[in-house]
């Protein structure tokens, strides 16, 4: 279960908590493993919203692209205002 499962829109704006990300992964060329880590805090998270899509695969020539220009473009998702938690309560 997600530690975020009892948290709704309105307990988020109040909040203290912080998510750590950490993605590790290794270079190809040089066989060398690389780190990158972030943190993200109650104000950071957008309630209701959803990123772009980034990758993109072509048959033509069975590659996969990745538009980086789109990385931090978010667009907006009907979404309840209650805790996963409540909407589940809910639907019983």
């Amino acid at each position: 279960m997600s530690p975020l499962y009892d948290v709704g829109e309105a307990d988020l704006k109040n909040a203290k908590f912080e998510i750590i990300a950490i993605l590790e992964g290794v270079v190809e060329s040089v066989g060398s493993t690389t780190q990158a880590r972030t943190s993200y805090l109650p104000s950071e998270i957008l309630w209701g919203k959803r990123f772009e899509k980034l990758v993109h695969y072509k048959k033509e020539n069975g590659q996969y692209n990745i538009d980086f220009c789109k990385f931090h473009n978010v667009y907006s998702v009907k979404t309840p205002s209650c805790s996963a938690k409540e909407l589940d309560e809910l639907r019983v």
